[in-house]
């Protein structure tokens, strides 16, 4: 395009010589042609604009993250001259059009249409823009291109993937399926948990209730801890929408992989993080799990949370400490998080750590306690090979 400039910038000083040196009709006529071609070549492409017409639709209502979705566009030309080259440019940051590039250029004859039926993947969940950004118009001689924005923008909303674990690498799962070993429940210690019912009301601990608001009992001696705990740490880390929608993706596409895993085993999970507060979600059959992937799915990440506060909250939700194990997914790991695990810890909890981080290419593994062990997770690739 820079020569075809060159040469009718160079052809236009010729003519303004030959007018200026020699004159007459031809060196007239020379230049009357060359001053009007960029002008024929700019007003085409306005007309091409206001007439040009695209359409882009998908076929499936529901987008779910690495999944391809059937997706067509359709370019029109509905008037009697041709438009010689149209290029469509797509939203590339979060989702792929398979088999399609932006270097593709497409001749429309008068009347006439080109339509495309492929395949939209779009790589995180969250809600963004997809399919054609831009438009890139050019004309005959490849002088002038114009680029326009589209200005109706497909925006979807896409689900978390679905993943399915055949096994976790680092956690032996059969021990969370363990149950109570010691029956010999005759003396209370200093420990409380949650009320089931059942318990003997004689042992309810009502200034632990009181102060939690709920009904607590003094824990037996030999009483074993049951039952896992999955903590969704909620605050988002990132500003930029390119940081954070990879890591938040991924934050939630382990814990739903972790709950379908326990869930399938006849594991019952306690869920914290979805809520408002550290409310409780139980998952501990089908209808629990489709419950829980729905809050998920619609689920914001809060980016202007107290995370102390936050990790505050979690070691005064209820159950927390009854629990043999707690897994916490985050994308930051940081003191609140390394404080919340002692905690855990000092009562007998198992913690695994499970960290998204958008950088990394290759999981990292590594105890920084005795009884707390850190996953990092890469923001991409496939995660059962990487858990």
């Amino acid at each position: 395009m820079l020569r075809n400039r060159m040469i009718l910038l160079a052809l236009w000083v010729l003519s303004l010589v030959g007018i200026s040196f020699y004159g007459g009709p031809i060196a007239y006529g020379f230049f009357a042609v060359m001053t009007l071609i960029p002008v024929v070549c700019l007003i085409y492409l306005l007309l091409v604009l206001a007439r040009f017409k695209i359409y882009q639709n998908f076929v499936s209502p529901e987008i779910v993250s690495n999944k391809k979705t059937p997706f067509y566009f359709t370019l029109n030309n509905e008037d009697r001259f041709a438009f010689c080259a149209v290029r469509v440019n797509f939203y590339s940051d979060f989702s792929v059009i398979d088999g399609l590039s932006d270097d593709i250029e497409y001749e429309l004859l008068p009347q006439n249409r080109i339509k495309k039926e492929t395949g939209l993947v779009c790589r995180y969940r969250g809600e963004y823009k997809v399919g054609i950004r831009s438009v890139t118009l050019r004309d005959f001689l490849c002088i002038f291109r114009l680029t326009y924005n589209n200005p109706e923008p497909l925006r979807v909303k896409v689900l978390p993937d679905t993943v399915r674990l055949s096994a976790l690498r680092h956690v032996d799962i059969d021990l969370v399926s363990e149950r109570e070993t010691n029956t010999d429940h005759t003396y209370p210690d200093a420990l409380v948990r949650d009320y089931v019912p059942g318990d003997d009301h004689r042992y309810i601990n009502w200034k632990q209730t009181a102060k939690v608001g709920f009904p607590m009992v003094r824990r037996f001696v030999g009483e074993e801890k049951t039952g896992i705990g999955l903590i969704i740490d909620p605050v988002r880390i990132h500003k930029e929408e390119n940081l954070y929608l990879p890591v938040e993706n991924r934050i939630l596409e382990i814990a739903i992989a972790l709950t379908l895993f326990m869930e399938e085993r006849r594991v019952p999970v306690s869920i914290y993080g979805l809520g408002a507060d550290a409310s409780e979600l139980v998952v501990d059959k089908p209808s629990a799990f489709s419950d829980f992937y729905e809050r998920a799915a619609a689920f914001s990440f809060k980016d202007d949370a107290d995370r102390p506060g936050v990790f505050a909250g979690f070691l005064g939700a209820r159950g927390i400490f009854d629990k043999k194990m707690v897994f916490l997914v985050t994308g930051k790991l940081d003191d609140n998080v390394m404080d919340f695990c002692k905690e855990l810890n000092k009562n007998d909890t198992e913690a695994f750590v499970y960290v998204a981080d958008a950088a990394l290419e290759e999981p990292v593994l590594s105890s920084p306690m005795i009884h707390t062990h850190v996953y990092t997770i890469p923001a991409h690739g496939n995660l059962t090979e990487l858990m």
